[in-house]
């Protein structure tokens, strides 16, 4: 599932009607679309627009071994996934979240829905209030922090466990952390 909203839940809710989000992310999408009627109607739009196809072709069994040859491919997918990987200071890009707030997505784990990020926040922004579905992990690397009554600086490094809320963060001279948090 997508970071940001708009051109990419219309992905995924297309992909959920065509059947190929593996099935941790099938389950998110189930899960999302009880909270997110937005998304829940895309896929009713995506099901009535492909819906007419269904009755198109008619039914073929599958080849001899099409499926074992689907599970050899998503099994070498996996492994090659579980490679190491190294992405360099000039690659990936930065997307802007909230004014005088980017980050950089640095590693991504879909099954459990969290991923690491590189966060650069602008003097004097601020980042509002924010519950936390999964812990969050946050380690300084340069300038000021100021979570609540907490100012964190480089170096440092705070978690907030899940279920728990942080109260609206501030920075004076700017700052940049790795960010590990749920999707």
């Amino acid at each position: 599932m997508h970071l940001l909203s708009g051109a990419e839940d219309d992905m995924d809710a297309a992909l959920f009607v065509a059947g190929a989000l593996t099935a941790a992310e099938h389950a998110a999408a189930l899960e999302r679309m009880t909270r997110d009627p937005v998304f829940a109607a895309q896929i009713r739009e995506w099901e009535a627009a492909l819906a007419p196809l269904a009755g198109l072709a008619p039914p073929a069994p599958a080849p001899v071994g099409a499926f074992e040859k689907i599970a050899e491919r998503l099994d070498a997918r996996l492994r090659l996934e579980r490679v190491s990987r190294t992405l360099r200071a000039e690659d990936g890009d930065w997307i802007e979240v909230s004014p005088g707030m980017r980050v950089k997505i640095l590693h991504r784990n879909m099954e459990l829905r969290r991923q690491t990020v590189l966060l650069d926040i602008e003097p004097g922004a601020v980042y509002p209030a924010h519950d936390h579905p999964q812990d969050e992990e946050i380690y300084m690397i340069s300038g000021d922090l100021a979570i609540g009554g907490e100012e964190l600086k480089p170096g440092d490094f705070h978690v907030s466990p899940a279920g728990g809320r942080h109260s609206t963060s501030t920075t004076r001279a700017g700052c940049r952390c790795i960010v590990s948090m749920a999707m």
